[in-house]
């Protein structure tokens, strides 16, 4: 395996973060995942203040209730689904306890607000507050995030304004973190907005200052005996919980399982945690996985009862997947010693 490159990174510009709702939704709203658990850990050094504007908590709320509500009726569903085939089979019915949609979704609310306030410490910013004159000045002028023809994102607007206005009155910089380009675009024309994409960047700029030569240790830890096979088991152990997406031409195709079949290379790295006894490196792998896809052979049809029943068939596809994972490293034995798959979603064509 050819030697990977860390990744350019500066030292942290500001401690102050405020991270979009897009970043939150990326996440699936698990605020407890390895990303959000370094974020905390750096928050209780002391080295990171994490913010949150009204507008944002609205939004997370909104569309985290939409998104349980949503699954809540799909597993009504497929109880309806199950009891159907009990009932062909001559069984009982399939005993599932219900979901009650709308009260697990305030319960989520709930405790999501709760997390953010209490492990994560949050400071709120009041983006209702900015004059509405001021937003529509910015939309009439075509000034991000307004800047392309369809854009209408009054909510980005407002909370681009008011984090400029609480920066400027606190005489302060803050890091704007969002994977939406048009609000990146807005924050970048404030001087106290500094635009990122990632969390990860911000975890990687809170440990460039660290102690020791990372550069050297890293090294001896891509060349240690064992490392090309731990990472293997790695990405093996967490394959299942990816989401996959086929978008081939096969009629109806979906992926039912997938294995590694090559780590090409590991092209770079960030270090998202670093002390005295361990390591944490953010990977961004290049892999061949073979997917195994179950899709319908329109093209063979069998009678049966006067139904027409197309033929279920399955095939193998090798599929180039640039996959993210999170390693923490023992320094002294060079072993993994906690391992997480960043990367939630696939698309197989």
């Amino acid at each position: 395996m050819t030697k990977p490159v860390r990744k350019p990174t500066e030292p942290l510009r500001t401690r102050h973060v405020f991270l979009d709702t897009e970043v939150y939704r990326r996440a699936g709203f698990n605020i407890s995942n390895t990303p959000f658990t370094l974020l905390a850990q750096e928050i209780a050094r002391g080295r990171i203040a994490l913010h949150v504007s009204d507008i944002t908590l609205a939004e997370i709320h909104r569309q985290l209730k939409e998104t349980i509500l949503e699954k809540a009726a799909e597993a009504k569903r497929l109880i309806r689904d199950f009891n159907r085939i009990a009932q062909i089979s001559g069984r009982d019915n399939v005993t599932v306890n219900e979901v009650d949609g709308p009260t697990l979704a305030e319960a989520a609310c709930a405790g999501f607000t709760e997390t953010l306030i209490k492990r994560f410490r949050s400071h709120s910013i009041l983006a209702l507050q900015v004059p509405a004159r001021v937003v529509f000045d910015r939309y009439f002028a075509g000034k991000p995030p307004f800047d392309e023809r369809s854009s209408k994102e009054f909510p980005d607007a407002y909370v681009i304004e008011g984090l400029a206005r609480y920066c400027k009155s606190n005489e302060i910089t803050m890091y704007v973190v969002s994977g939406d380009a048009a609000l990146r675009r807005a924050a970048e024309s404030y001087d106290t907005l500094i635009p990122l994409q990632t969390i990860e960047e911000v975890l990687a700029a809170a440990t460039a200052e660290s102690g020791g030569d990372l550069e050297a240790i890293v090294d001896e830890i891509f060349a240690a005996p064992g490392f090309d096979h731990q990472l293997i088991e790695a990405i093996e152990g967490d394959l299942d919980f990816v989401d996959f997406t086929y978008y081939g031409l096969l009629s109806d195709g979906a992926v039912i399982d997938s294995k590694l079949e090559e780590i090409i290379s590991v092209d770079d790295y960030d270090v998202a945690a670093f002390d005295e006894t361990k390591v944490g490196l953010i990977l961004h792998a290049n892999t061949i996985l073979d997917v195994r896809v179950r899709y319908l052979d329109e093209a063979e049809l069998r009678d049966k009862d006067d139904d027409i029943i197309p033929t279920e068939l399955e095939t193998s596809s090798r599929t180039h997947a640039r996959l993210k994972l999170y390693v923490s490293i023992n320094l002294r034995s060079l072993r993994f010693m906690e391992t997480e798959l960043l990367t939630h979603n696939v698309i197989v064509e």
